[in-house]
């Protein structure tokens, strides 16, 4: 043991104060970031939001495409149509492929990735959230949400600051349009539902009474009734999407109904 603390000692005395600093509070994926700022600002990329989402976009749905395994030819196809929607050019496309190859390697620092993608885009909700929806379409390219990417799609929610009910709600966004395209689709078993929320699903805060629970289950609930989704003439994804919300509405009724009724 005296040995070992001398080696220990004698290690730490051999860094300098400075070095230390460098070394545990340095970002370590800042030179690597900045290398693609300025090939994205080159290949004509504009906007630190624009850049801090191409860079975090493709890099992360390589690391949830390889998260349970070998990388899938629908999942490729998936990352291609994106960079087709995006309306990359040639230069963008490579980098864009360049990103996807290196985030899908299993020592990538997603966290890292993410704090700073967080840091550029808290102010833009509707950002941060059409990111989240295209890490579940990769999650679903291959037609079913394997356990291991959906503990990696809480982490991402922790990471860029969405709750679980705003996670839930992308995610049946998701699975619903899908379903609409007649493609088979499987998520994980459902987890069970906190009061919290539960609470956020109704809209409600944790002291409402049981009559408030109960109008604004009602109210919530009525806007999934098939006459009204007919009369607003709702696509075939936004009635899959209404059935389902129209369960989780029960599940959070149920729960807080529960909780609020006396005990005997």
């Amino acid at each position: 043991m005296a040995r070992l603390a001398e080696v220990v000692t004698q290690t730490f005395r051999s860094f300098r104060a400075d070095a230390l600093a460098e070394r545990f509070l340095r970002d370590p994926l800042d030179s690597w970031w900045k290398n693609y700022l300025q090939k994205l600002q080159q290949a004509g990329s504009d906007g630190p939001v624009q850049i801090a989402f191409f860079i975090s976009v493709f890099a992360s749905m390589g690391h949830v495409a390889r998260s349970d395994g070998a990388i899938k030819s629908s999942e490729i196809a998936l990352a291609s149509e994106l960079m087709e929607h995006l309306q990359l050019n040639v230069e963008q496309k490579k980098l864009a492929i360049r990103l996807f190859n290196e985030g899908k390697h299993q020592q990538f620092a997603l966290d890292a990735l993410l704090q700073r993608f967080y840091r550029q885009c808290q102010h833009r909700v509707s950002v941060l959230q059409v990111f989240l929806e295209m890490q579940l379409q990769m999650a679903y390219a291959d037609n079913g949400m394997s356990d291991a990417e959906y503990r990696l799609m809480q982490r991402i929610c922790k990471r860029i600051n969405i709750s679980g009910p705003v996670m839930t709600r992308i995610d049946r966004r998701v699975r619903a349009e899908k379903q609409a395209r007649h493609q088979p689709v499987t998520g994980c078993a459902s987890k069970p539902m906190s009061q919290a929320s539960a609470c956020e699903v109704l809209g409600l805060g944790r002291r409402a009474t049981l009559a408030e629970i109960k109008q604004a289950y009602r109210r919530k609930v009525s806007l999934c009734h098939p006459d009204k989704l007919q009369a607003r003439q709702a696509s075939a994804a936004e009635i899959i999407e209404a059935q389902d919300m129209a369960q989780e509405l029960r599940r959070a009724y149920e729960l807080l109904s529960r909780l609020k009724k006396p005990r005997k």
